[in-house]
Order: C-alpha cells, then structure tokens, then sequence
C-alpha cells in the first residue's frame, strides 16, 4: 500500500553504549499499487547533532521530483516543479553556487531552451521564444501562483547558426492585479 517500507539502508555508529542510526535511505510505496505498477519513492534520513533518532533531508517522489524541506510537491505558478527547496528560513529555503578557481570566472545559473521535442534535442529557436524566466511569487492567502514580478529573456529576431539575438524583458505586478505587466525592456 502506499506509505509502506519496501526497503531500508541504514548507517549505524556507536554512540560508546549502543549503535545508532547516523543516517538512512529508505524506499516506499509512492501511490497505490497495481498489476506492474509499483510507484516507488526514495527519502534521504540524517540525523543532526545531539540528535538520536534520523530526520528526512531530501525526497525523491514516484515522479522523480527532488524535494527539499517537505515531504509532498508544491504548486507555484501552477507548476510541480522538478527541484523544490522549502524551508523557515534563509539556510533553509535557499541554495547556493560557489565557484572556486584561481581565476575571473564566476559560477553560472544557466536556463537554456530548444524548440526539440525530446531530451538532448538541438533544434533551433524562433523569434519571440522565450528561452528563460525568473519569476518572483508569493502566497496570497490561498496560494503562491500569482507572480510579483518576473524577468524574462526571449529571442528578439531571425536566430541563425551562432547567431541569437535576444532581449529582457521587466515585469512588476500593479496593486489589485493578479499578472504582471512589462515595465521595462532591453532590446537586442
């Protein structure tokens, strides 16, 4: 049935009077099971200092989403997203880049975006595509799908081989408004 323990990895130490748990991987039922059908999730247990028992770090749904901080996907902007990081606080509801090198270069967020229609695809863009969006939600008593602002960057003429000319675009969202509007765009 959903919820039961199909399996479990654990790592013992001993704490100098009996093994403890330091940490565990432990597979469920992740749905309701049928004939060859047994949706499967994995949850990721660590146990924090002056701790004894674990506590779940990461889940990894029947879907394959990676969930940090809780234990169901969450709606924002009416997605599920595929990486989600939840928490009370600014260590635990961020993530962070470093890069270091003894050089100039920095770490990178990258978005990128094909018109193909199956992973590692290469197909061309088209004018106008959107080929990323950062947007900036908040809940509003019911849910977090309305955006606040957002920044957006799509191709803005022909693309050709080694040739993407794009633009950016700024939205902020009026007061009373459930959708943003463009403020502000910086052409190719």
């Amino acid at each position: 049935q959903s919820g039961d323990v199909v399996g479990k990895l654990r790592f013992l130490g001993n704490d100098g009077a009996n093994g403890r748990t330091a940490a565990s991987i432990v597979a469920n039922v992740d749905g309701t099971p049928g004939t060859n059908d047994m949706p499967g999730r994995l949850v990721f247990q660590t146990t924090a200092d002056g701790a004894s028992t674990p506590t779940e770090r990461l889940r990894i749904d029947s879907s394959g989403k990676i969930l940090i901080g809780n234990s169901a996907s969450e709606s924002v902007y009416g997605l599920h997203h595929q990486l989600q990081v939840e928490g009370t606080n600014g260590a635990t509801s961020s993530a962070s880049f470093t890069r270091n090198s003894n050089d100039a270069n920095p770490p990178y967020l990258t978005l990128a975006k094909t018109r193909g229609t199956s992973d590692g695809a290469e197909t061309i863009v088209q004018d106008d595509d959107q080929v990323g969006v950062i947007s900036f939600n908040a809940a509003d008593g019911t849910n977090k799908d309305h955006m606040v602002a957002q920044i957006g960057a799509s191709i803005d003429g022909t693309p050709g081989e080694n040739d993407v000319p794009g633009r950016l675009v700024f939205s902020t969202t009026a007061d009373g408004a459930n959708s943003s509007t463009e403020r502000l765009r910086i052409t190719s």
